[in-house]
């Protein structure tokens, strides 16, 4: 099987994932009325996912080093699917809450054993490209998930916006587990290698592994947190409806994409391999769109602030995922891309949950961009800290 059809499925299967991910946040407005809840509770709503997903990364890239990647991710969508169909039949917010944390345990299965089956197919000279092209679907797929629950809660009703992403997932897992293969023939199963004692002792004790780790969580506190609240933001401070604030919510993110490619060409090709100047760069670059975010009025500005804010924040967002090929041994690769994907989505629970309990307290966004913006510059700060 050639190595190009892999990367295709890996990214077609990577981005249902994410529309059962992020299906919750455009309806937020609807289920904060529906249980009668706070900004604070549905921030912990919208988190509680993000939470069971930061557990789960790192034994799912152990399991996925040690069963193989292709099982792994095909049990995470099972779980995911199975938690998005049952959400609709909760009546309570504490049911709701336990079945996004179950959410996020099936979500979490993904992204580490994916990123062993790149270091599989992939030699370590290719892994920085082929890692931003892996790293598409996390900015294509949230928008293609509030288009879609900004759509299904429009014209059906906000259930659906559960149950027909579910489906596509199943549909497209059962395509996954036909077409993709773990490793290419040549290559034998031994290839796993060390224990899985020894693998975690490798990542554990790498420096720089930990350092990426904690920039991606600055990361994810910022552009997720904002990511998260924005179709609610934009029905809130604007009065646009639900579809058009989910429409454009995932719209003005698109502009991460082109800035995410670009980046890692310019830290491979025209840098040398030194990545962590365009990871710190990122964060320095984002911090003025968030401190003047609050005195902004006009749509159209906002919009375009919110746009520039994206484009920033993941200019250097495929490149944390380098690092494991770079660092470590092929048998760890799934286990430290879990360990940098758990800080990061400790980051987007954070984030989420913060601004939420920022708005009760101040009742405004604005303290909230400040905050993060700091935030921006702690992460510049531990990316300068990289080797490399």
């Amino acid at each position: 099987m050639k190595s190009h059809k892999i990367l295709i499925m890996s990214s077609i299967e990577y981005g249902s994932f994410y529309l059962c991910r992020f299906n919750l946040a455009p309806v937020l407005p609807v289920l904060m009325d529906y249980f009668k809840v706070t900004h604070g509770e549905a921030g912990a709503l919208a988190s509680a996912i993000f939470l069971s997903y930061a557990v789960a990364l790192v034994p799912a890239g152990v399991l996925g080093d040690k069963f193989g990647p292709k099982k792994i991710v095909a049990l995470g969508a099972f779980i995911s699917a199975l938690s998005n169909i049952s959400f609709p039949y909760v009546l309570t917010f504490s049911r709701a809450l336990v079945v996004q944390f179950f959410n996020g345990f099936g979500q979490g299965m993904a992204w580490g054993p994916l990123t062993r089956l790149m270091s599989n197919w992939y030699p370590k000279e290719k892994i920085g490209f082929i890692m931003s092209l892996l790293s598409i679907p996390p900015s294509v797929g949230p928008v293609l998930a509030y288009i879609a629950a900004g759509y299904f809660t429009t014209a059906y009703g906000w259930k659906t916006a559960f149950w027909y992403p579910s489906f596509a997932l199943l549909i497209l897992t059962f395509f996954f587990w036909v077409l993709v293969r773990d490793r290419p023939l040549e290559v034998p199963e031994t290839r796993e290698g060390s224990s899985t004692k020894g693998r975690i002792l490798s990542v554990v004790s790498n420096r720089d592994v930990w350092l990426a780790a904690l920039a991606y969580l600055c990361l994810y506190t910022c552009s997720r947190g904002m990511f998260i609240w924005l179709p609610t933001y934009l029905t809130e401070t604007a009065r646009l409806s639900l579809f058009l604030a989910a429409l454009l919510g995932g719209v003005v993110t698109l502009s991460g994409i082109g800035t995410m490619l670009f980046g890692a060409w310019l830290a491979d090709v025209k840098l040398k391999g030194r990545k962590k100047v365009v990871i710190a760069s990122a964060f320095v670059f984002a911090v003025p769109t968030m401190v003047v975010m609050p005195y902004l009025t006009d749509l159209n500005w906002v919009l375009l602030t919110f746009s520039l804010a994206f484009a920033f924040l993941n200019f250097g967002a495929s490149l944390y995922f380098a690092y494991p090929s770079l660092l470590l041994p092929v048998e760890a690769v799934g286990t430290a891309a879990g360990l940098i994907d758990t800080l990061g989505y400790v980051g987007n629970f954070l984030g989420t949950l913060l601004i939420g309990l920022i708005f009760d307290f101040f009742h405004s966004y604005d303290p909230a961009f400040l905050v993060l913006a700091a935030i921006a510059m702690i992460g510049s700060a531990v990316a300068s800290q990289l080797r490399k």
